[in-house]
């Protein structure tokens, strides 16, 4: 219970980013807080970066498939039968690029992650803490294209809907 509480106490302490996502420096009590509690928070980080990445393997199979399996296919048939519209390829071409795009970011935010666990917190708190800021923001920038990957597949099954209530 106890660990519990100080490790509250420690992501309280770490959340202290000024406005513009730039770390502030840290004060005594942080560095001092990285450092005690340096062996706990970097078993979290190694756990994050095991179930972050069975997600992306997850998130990456299913934008595949939904757009390999049902949304291209779906298209091609749309044009062949001269039903297409252009909501129907825009839709396509978005959801590609932001799945491209999910794909980098996400990427780009394991080699961050990566570098963060393998910095020292116990003699670089400093240092740990500004990759630990640029970690979030990376985490930040996948979760926005895992949110705009679902409303174009939303998009997507509302575009049919108003398909299928015209034919």
């Amino acid at each position: 219970m106890q660990n519990r509480i100080k490790l509250a106490i420690f992501a309280l302490v770490l959340a202290v980013v000024s406005c513009n996502g730039v770390a502030l420096a840290i004060s005594d009590e942080q560095r001092v807080a990285i450092k005690d509690h340096c062996a706990i928070v970097k078993d979290n980080l190694k756990d994050l970066q095991r179930r972050d990445s069975r997600t992306r393997v997850y998130l990456g199979r299913y934008y595949e498939i939904l757009y390999n399996k049902f949304i291209v296919p779906l298209n091609i048939r749309l044009v062949e039968n001269n039903l297409s519209g252009l909501d129907f390829i825009n839709n396509q071409n978005e959801f590609n690029r932001a799945r491209s795009t999910f794909v980098t970011e996400y990427v780009e935010y394991q080699r961050v992650l990566e570098d963060l666990v393998g910095t020292d917190c116990k003699t670089e708190p400093e240092r740990f803490y500004d990759k630990l800021v640029m970690v979030r923001e990376k985490r930040a920038a996948v979760a926005g294209d895992v949110i705009k990957l679902r409303k174009l597949a939303a998009k997507h099954v509302s575009l049919v809907k108003e398909l299928e209530v015209k034919l």
